[in-house]
Protein backbone atom coordinates (compact mmCIF):
# COMPACT_ATOMS: atom_id res chain seq x y z
CA UNK A 1 0.00 0.00 0.00
CA UNK A 2 1.69 3.18 -1.14
CA UNK A 3 2.21 6.22 1.06
CA UNK A 4 -0.30 8.44 -0.74
CA UNK A 5 -3.13 5.87 -0.56
CA UNK A 6 -2.42 5.07 3.07
CA UNK A 7 -2.12 8.75 3.94
CA UNK A 8 -5.41 9.34 2.15
CA UNK A 9 -7.06 6.72 4.36
CA UNK A 10 -5.57 8.40 7.41
CA UNK A 11 -6.90 11.69 6.22
CA UNK A 12 -10.34 10.29 5.57
CA UNK A 13 -10.31 8.99 9.04
CA UNK A 14 -9.03 12.34 10.37
CA UNK A 15 -11.85 14.25 8.78
CA UNK A 16 -14.64 11.72 9.74
CA UNK A 17 -13.14 12.02 14.43
CA UNK A 18 -24.86 5.37 23.17
CA UNK A 19 -27.31 8.04 22.47
CA UNK A 20 -26.65 11.20 24.41
CA UNK A 21 -29.42 13.42 25.76
CA UNK A 22 -29.35 16.31 25.46
CA UNK A 23 -27.02 16.65 22.48
CA UNK A 24 -24.06 18.87 23.47
CA UNK A 25 -24.35 22.32 21.93
CA UNK A 26 -20.62 22.90 21.58
CA UNK A 27 -17.80 20.67 20.33
CA UNK A 28 -14.86 19.85 22.60
CA UNK A 29 -11.89 22.17 22.91
CA UNK A 30 -8.33 21.06 22.30
CA UNK A 31 -7.61 20.61 26.01
CA UNK A 32 -10.46 18.08 26.22
CA UNK A 33 -9.16 15.94 23.36
CA UNK A 34 -5.45 16.28 24.09
CA UNK A 35 -5.74 14.44 27.41
CA UNK A 36 -7.67 11.47 26.00
CA UNK A 37 -6.29 7.98 25.51
CA UNK A 38 -8.32 6.21 22.83
CA UNK A 39 -8.20 3.20 20.47
CA UNK A 40 -10.17 3.08 17.21
CA UNK A 41 -10.59 0.35 14.60
CA UNK A 42 -12.09 1.32 11.23
CA UNK A 43 -13.12 -0.94 8.35
CA UNK A 44 -12.59 0.22 4.77
CA UNK A 45 -15.29 -1.13 2.44
CA UNK A 46 -16.28 -0.90 -1.19
CA UNK A 47 -19.82 -2.17 -1.31
CA UNK A 48 -19.79 -5.63 0.28
CA UNK A 49 -16.02 -5.99 -0.11
CA UNK A 50 -13.77 -5.33 2.88
CA UNK A 51 -10.58 -3.69 1.58
CA UNK A 52 -8.81 -3.52 4.94
CA UNK A 53 -8.66 -1.95 8.39
CA UNK A 54 -7.12 1.09 10.01
CA UNK A 55 -6.22 1.03 13.71
CA UNK A 56 -5.69 4.39 15.42
CA UNK A 57 -3.91 4.54 18.77
CA UNK A 58 -4.12 7.85 20.63
CA UNK A 59 -2.12 7.31 23.81
CA UNK A 60 -0.29 9.79 26.04
CA UNK A 61 3.30 9.09 25.01
CA UNK A 62 4.66 12.49 25.97
CA UNK A 63 8.15 13.31 24.80
CA UNK A 64 10.25 16.25 23.62
CA UNK A 65 11.15 16.63 19.95
CA UNK A 66 13.32 19.45 18.62
CA UNK A 67 12.79 21.32 21.87
CA UNK A 68 8.99 21.09 21.74
CA UNK A 69 6.75 19.01 23.98
CA UNK A 70 5.12 16.43 21.75
CA UNK A 71 2.92 13.34 21.71
CA UNK A 72 3.29 10.27 19.53
CA UNK A 73 0.28 9.25 17.45
CA UNK A 74 0.18 5.80 15.79
CA UNK A 75 -1.86 4.41 12.88
CA UNK A 76 -1.70 0.82 11.65
CA UNK A 77 -3.07 0.07 8.18
CA UNK A 78 -3.65 -3.54 7.11
CA UNK A 79 -5.03 -4.70 3.81
CA UNK A 80 -7.41 -7.61 3.37
CA UNK A 81 -5.08 -10.29 1.91
CA UNK A 82 -7.95 -11.94 0.06
CA UNK A 83 -8.48 -8.88 -2.17
CA UNK A 84 -7.14 -9.64 -5.68
CA UNK A 85 -3.93 -7.84 -6.75
CA UNK A 86 -3.41 -6.48 -3.22
CA UNK A 87 -2.35 -9.32 -0.92
CA UNK A 88 -0.80 -8.70 2.48
CA UNK A 89 0.09 -5.08 3.19
CA UNK A 90 0.84 -3.60 6.61
CA UNK A 91 2.18 -0.11 7.24
CA UNK A 92 2.62 1.62 10.61
CA UNK A 93 2.49 5.42 10.62
CA UNK A 94 3.94 7.44 13.46
CA UNK A 95 3.53 11.14 14.08
CA UNK A 96 5.09 13.53 16.56
CA UNK A 97 2.36 16.07 17.29
CA UNK A 98 2.49 19.28 19.25
CA UNK A 99 -0.03 22.10 19.67
CA UNK A 100 -0.62 25.74 20.36
CA UNK A 101 -3.72 27.07 22.13
CA UNK A 102 -6.12 26.20 19.31
CA UNK A 103 -4.59 23.83 16.76
CA UNK A 104 -2.53 20.61 16.71
CA UNK A 105 0.30 20.32 14.17
CA UNK A 106 3.03 17.95 13.10
CA UNK A 107 6.76 17.94 13.91
CA UNK A 108 7.67 14.62 12.28
CA UNK A 109 5.74 12.01 10.30
CA UNK A 110 7.14 8.63 9.18
CA UNK A 111 6.09 5.18 8.05
CA UNK A 112 7.36 1.67 8.76
CA UNK A 113 6.61 -0.78 5.94
CA UNK A 114 6.20 -4.20 7.55
CA UNK A 115 5.29 -6.23 4.46
CA UNK A 116 8.51 -5.17 2.71
CA UNK A 117 10.47 -4.79 5.97
CA UNK A 118 11.46 -1.17 5.29
CA UNK A 119 11.60 0.97 8.40
CA UNK A 120 11.22 4.75 7.95
CA UNK A 121 10.32 4.20 4.32
CA UNK A 122 8.85 7.69 4.08
CA UNK A 123 9.57 10.58 6.42
CA UNK A 124 8.59 14.25 6.75
CA UNK A 125 10.41 16.77 8.96
CA UNK A 126 8.55 20.02 9.75
CA UNK A 127 10.97 22.89 10.44
CA UNK A 128 8.84 25.86 11.45
CA UNK A 129 11.75 28.13 12.33
CA UNK A 130 13.13 27.91 8.80
CA UNK A 131 9.77 27.46 7.08
CA UNK A 132 10.60 24.14 5.38
CA UNK A 133 9.09 20.66 5.13
CA UNK A 134 11.67 18.08 4.05
CA UNK A 135 10.46 14.84 2.48
CA UNK A 136 12.62 11.68 2.52
CA UNK A 137 12.25 8.24 0.94
CA UNK A 138 14.31 5.44 2.52
CA UNK A 139 16.69 7.94 4.04
CA UNK A 140 17.27 9.95 0.84
CA UNK A 141 16.08 13.54 0.61
CA UNK A 142 13.49 13.91 -2.16
CA UNK A 143 12.10 17.42 -1.86
CA UNK A 144 11.90 20.54 0.29
CA UNK A 145 8.57 22.38 0.42
CA UNK A 146 7.56 25.74 1.85
CA UNK A 147 6.05 25.67 5.34
CA UNK A 148 4.28 28.90 6.32
CA UNK A 149 1.56 27.68 8.71
CA UNK A 150 0.87 24.83 11.15
CA UNK A 151 0.41 21.67 9.08
CA UNK A 152 0.70 17.89 9.10
CA UNK A 153 0.57 14.77 6.95
CA UNK A 154 -2.95 13.89 8.06
CA UNK A 155 -3.19 12.70 11.70
CA UNK A 156 -3.53 16.21 13.19
CA UNK A 157 -6.79 16.55 11.26
CA UNK A 158 -8.10 13.71 13.42
CA UNK A 159 -8.11 16.21 16.28
CA UNK A 160 -8.88 19.34 14.29
CA UNK A 161 -12.04 18.04 12.63
CA UNK A 162 -13.48 17.01 16.01
CA UNK A 163 -12.99 20.54 17.36
CA UNK A 164 -15.50 21.89 14.83
CA UNK A 165 -17.99 19.06 14.18
CA UNK A 166 -21.55 20.26 14.72
CA UNK A 167 -20.51 23.91 15.10
CA UNK A 168 -21.99 25.40 11.88
CA UNK A 169 -18.70 26.82 10.65
CA UNK A 170 -16.37 26.16 7.76
CA UNK A 171 -12.69 25.36 8.35
CA UNK A 172 -9.64 24.21 6.41
CA UNK A 173 -6.41 22.42 7.30
CA UNK A 174 -3.14 22.15 5.30
CA UNK A 175 -1.64 18.70 4.74
CA UNK A 176 1.35 17.25 2.91
CA UNK A 177 0.83 14.01 0.95
CA UNK A 178 3.54 12.66 -1.31
CA UNK A 179 5.45 15.60 -2.73
CA UNK A 180 2.72 18.22 -2.54
CA UNK A 181 0.78 20.43 -0.17
CA UNK A 182 -3.00 20.53 -0.26
CA UNK A 183 -5.94 21.66 1.82
CA UNK A 184 -8.92 19.87 3.30
CA UNK A 185 -12.00 22.09 3.45
CA UNK A 186 -14.71 21.03 5.92
CA UNK A 187 -18.25 22.44 6.04
CA UNK A 188 -19.79 21.71 9.43
CA UNK A 189 -23.50 21.69 10.24
CA UNK A 190 -25.32 21.49 13.56
CA UNK A 191 -28.17 19.33 12.27
CA UNK A 192 -28.46 16.04 14.16
CA UNK A 193 -29.34 12.80 12.37
CA UNK A 194 -29.59 9.19 13.49
CA UNK A 195 -26.71 6.88 12.56
CA UNK A 196 -26.57 3.08 12.91
CA UNK A 197 -23.18 2.49 14.56
CA UNK A 198 -21.56 -0.95 14.81
CA UNK A 199 -19.10 0.41 17.37
CA UNK A 200 -21.92 1.61 19.66
CA UNK A 201 -24.39 -1.24 19.03
CA UNK A 202 -27.15 0.63 17.26
CA UNK A 203 -28.55 4.08 16.56
CA UNK A 204 -26.75 7.14 17.91
CA UNK A 205 -27.18 10.84 17.29
CA UNK A 206 -24.63 12.14 14.83
CA UNK A 207 -23.44 15.27 13.04
CA UNK A 208 -22.78 15.16 9.31
CA UNK A 209 -20.09 17.33 7.74
CA UNK A 210 -19.24 17.74 4.08
CA UNK A 211 -16.08 18.96 2.48
CA UNK A 212 -13.56 18.86 -0.31
CA UNK A 213 -9.92 17.84 -0.75
CA UNK A 214 -8.18 19.97 -3.37
CA UNK A 215 -5.50 17.42 -4.18
CA UNK A 216 -5.56 14.08 -5.97
CA UNK A 217 -4.47 10.86 -4.35
CA UNK A 218 -4.16 7.32 -5.69
CA UNK A 219 -7.20 5.60 -7.16
CA UNK A 220 -8.69 9.03 -7.95
CA UNK A 221 -9.29 10.08 -4.34
CA UNK A 222 -10.15 13.75 -4.53
CA UNK A 223 -12.97 16.21 -4.37
CA UNK A 224 -16.12 15.95 -2.28
CA UNK A 225 -16.54 13.81 0.83
CA UNK A 226 -18.89 13.35 3.78
CA UNK A 227 -17.85 12.80 7.41
CA UNK A 228 -19.98 11.65 10.35
CA UNK A 229 -19.27 12.31 14.04
CA UNK A 230 -21.03 11.08 17.16
CA UNK A 231 -23.02 13.92 18.72
CA UNK A 232 -21.46 13.63 22.15
CA UNK A 233 -19.02 15.79 24.08
CA UNK A 234 -16.03 14.18 22.27
CA UNK A 235 -17.34 14.17 18.67
CA UNK A 236 -16.06 10.64 18.08
CA UNK A 237 -15.51 10.01 14.33
CA UNK A 238 -17.92 7.37 13.02
CA UNK A 239 -17.58 7.26 9.24
CA UNK A 240 -16.17 8.89 6.11
CA UNK A 241 -17.72 8.54 2.65
CA UNK A 242 -15.65 9.38 -0.43
CA UNK A 243 -15.38 8.51 -4.08
CA UNK A 244 -12.40 6.84 -5.68
CA UNK A 245 -12.02 5.47 -9.20
CA UNK A 246 -13.84 2.22 -8.35
CA UNK A 247 -16.79 4.05 -6.78
CA UNK A 248 -18.00 4.97 -3.30
CA UNK A 249 -15.82 3.87 -0.36
CA UNK A 250 -16.80 3.90 3.32
CA UNK A 251 -14.39 4.04 6.25
CA UNK A 252 -16.49 3.03 9.27
CA UNK A 253 -15.72 2.81 12.98
CA UNK A 254 -16.31 -0.74 14.23
CA UNK A 255 -14.51 -0.67 17.62
CA UNK A 256 -13.82 2.14 20.08
CA UNK A 257 -12.20 2.10 23.52
CA UNK A 258 -11.46 5.01 25.83
CA UNK A 259 -8.86 4.41 28.52
CA UNK A 260 -9.28 7.49 30.72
Amino acid sequence: MCLRFAASLLLLISITVALTEPVPASPPDLDDLWELEEDFIFEVRYGFFKLGTVEVEVHRRDTVYNGKKARQFTNIIKSNPSVPFVGYREVHYHTMLTRNDTIPYGLKFWSDNYHDEIMEEFLYEYDYENGVVTYYEEGEKVKEMELDEPADGGPAVFYYSRLHAGASRDVRYPIYIGEEKGYVYINNRNEVKSYDSKAFDGDVDAYHSTGKANFEGPFGFSGDFEAIFKADELRIPLEARVRVWIGSVRVSLVEYERHN
